[in-house]
This record gives structure tokens, C-alpha cells and sequence, in this order.
């Protein structure tokens, strides 16, 4: 990832790309729509982001501060700000795993425990779509049964839940993000490629999208801007295109907001997923 004053055309081409631009030129995000983030600590003293989110960052230069700064940029900067700047008329929840080190002391992963926790934190703030852009590390890919339950009671609240399928390069099962009710998004370029780093599976494939996630610029610490490639956000434009959608009907219940994202146009027979379009989902939403 490197720094940049001026974001780069890949955000446009992304946009474009997904179909978001079209989508986004319809209007900003309806405040009774809450997205939350599952991610670092945002630095909300970011001229792009006050006063969408609280500052949480203790260490601006940390990686966990960097990643949460980024992703929730991608959502809730200001249109114009280098950022993808998806839905920021949406409300925000800004939910920290990813801790940040402190001289002294090992800052430790984040566990299925804990995002259990954070989910259901989320879901008592009133989220209505959750963004979970974590690279867990593969000795916490096990199945867990309070993340099974977190989920679950996602589903049962009506709340669509957006993941990262991972960097790790993997084909096969993700036993901690198998539950049918999450989104997996795997990450393409700007041309719609797939990006070789990405998770696959036959989850992935049967009820995932791809989205771009390469060399998007978003927000970063001390007023910055980014470069970041990976799934982490590939994930958010996913997650916006269901924020946009439910904005333009408040009214419409999660499981048609979900089913118009997994485009019940494309067939599914392999295990990569087809790519998000927003203009498709919306199309079969009727809207």
C-alpha cells in the first residue's frame, strides 16, 4: 500500500465497474439505513470522515488504525474526498476488533469470540448491514458456535452481513465463514479479472460475489489517503450497494435485499462468484 495526495481512476473504473456509479448517482444513503463496521479503530478526525465516526485510533500508525481508517472510509467519506465514498448519508457504527499494541505489551488476535461479540454489539446499535473486512489468520478459521449464533441471530433480525473471503490463496472450505447467511466477497481488478490472492470455494462460489480490490484509495490516518488492494475492500462495495439499495426502500425485508445482491441472473457453477452489479440487483428489486 503506498500514500496518495489524489486518489488514482481505478476507484472510477471500480465504481463503474460494479455499477455503483449509477446507484450512487440516485443519492448518498438514507440516515435510517446503519451500516456497521467490523474492522480497527477509525481515525474519525479525518477531514473526509467528521463527524460520520467517533475517533478510535490511539496509535495513527498502526496497521489495525490504517485498515479501520480505510475501509470505513470506502463507505462513509465525503463525496469528492479521494475516497469511494459510497453511502455517507447512511448512519455508521464504527465496532474496533483489531486492537492496537501498546509499548510493552503483545497486542493479541482477534478471536471468533470476539466477533461473535462485536456482531452482536452491532446489532443492538441498529445495524442494518454489517462489513466484516478481517484477514483472520488460518488457526482461527475453525467453525465457531457463537459466531454461528451471532449470525444467526443477524438472519433472524433482519441484517445482511458482508465478509472478505480472505487472502490467503486458498480453494476450499472457510469453516468460520460457512454460515449460509453471510455474503463472501473475493476480490477482482478494475476489469472484472479475479485477483489470484483470493479465497475460493464452493461457498464462495454458490452464495459470494466478487467485487474490485485492487489498488482502491480510501482514507487513512493523519487526513491521508491510501492505496490498499485485497478482499477487505472488495467487501465494501458490496456492503454499499446493499446500503444504497435498502436507502431507495427503507421498507424492503433483508432476504430481498440479499437475494437481489446474489444476482438471480448469473448461473453459479463454479467457485468463483459472479461479480456485483448493483444496476442488476436493482433491476430485481424493482426499484
Amino acid at each position: 500500500m503506498t500514500q496518495a495526495a489524489e486518489p488514482s481512476g481505478t476507484n472510477a473504473l471500480s465504481l463503474r465497474l460494479t455499477g455503483l456509479d449509477a446507484l450512487m448517482a440516485d443519492g448518498e444513503g438514507d440516515p435510517a439505513v446503519t451500516v456497521a463496521v467490523i474492522d480497527g479503530p477509525a481515525d474519525g478526525r479525518h477531514p473526509a470522515l467528521s463527524p460520520t465516526a467517533p475517533s478510535s485510533c490511539r496509535s495513527p500508525t498502526s496497521p489495525a488504525c490504517l485498515h479501520g481508517t480505510f475501509v470505513l472510509g470506502m463507505l462513509a467519506a465525503a463525496r469528492g474526498s479521494g475516497a469511494p465514498a459510497i453511502c455517507p448519508g447512511c448512519t455508521f457504527v464504527s465496532r474496533p476488533v483489531l486492537c492496537e499494541p501498546v509499548p510493552g505489551q503483545l497486542c493479541p488476535e482477534t478471536t471468533p469470540a470476539a466477533l461473535a461479540e462485536a456482531v452482536e454489539d452491532c446489532l443492538a446499535a441498529g445495524a442494518r448491514v454489517i462489513n466484516i473486512s478481517l484477514g483472520l489468520a488460518t488457526p482461527i478459521l475453525q467453525r465457531s458456535p457463537a459466531f454461528d449464533a451471532a449470525i444467526d441471530h443477524a438472519r433472524d433480525r433482519g441484517v445482511v452481513v458482508i465478509t472478505a473471503a480472505g487472502n490467503h490463496g486458498r480453494i476450499g472450505p472457510a469453516p468460520l465463514m460457512a454460515h449460509p447467511w453471510l455474503v463472501p466477497v473475493a476480490a477482482c481488478d478494475a476489469q472484472g479479472r479475479l485477483r489470484s490472492p483470493s479465497n475460493l470455494g464452493i461457498g464462495i462460489g454458490r452464495r459470494g460475489l466478487l467485487a474490485p480490490g485492487l489498488d482502491i484509495v480510501s482514507t487513512a490516518p493523519r487526513g491521508e489517503h491510501a492505496r490498499m488492494s485485497g478482499t477487505s475492500v472488495a467487501a465494501p462495495f458490496v456492503t454499499g450497494a446493499a446500503a444504497l439499495l435498502w436507502s431507495l426502500r427503507p421498507a424492503l425485508p433483508a432476504a430481498r435485499i440479499r437475494a437481489a445482491l446474489l444476482r438471480p441472473d448469473a448461473a453459479r457453477r463454479s467457485i468463483v462468484p459472479p461479480r456485483l452489479d448493483a444496476t442488476a440487483a436493482r433491476r430485481t428489486l424493482g426499484l
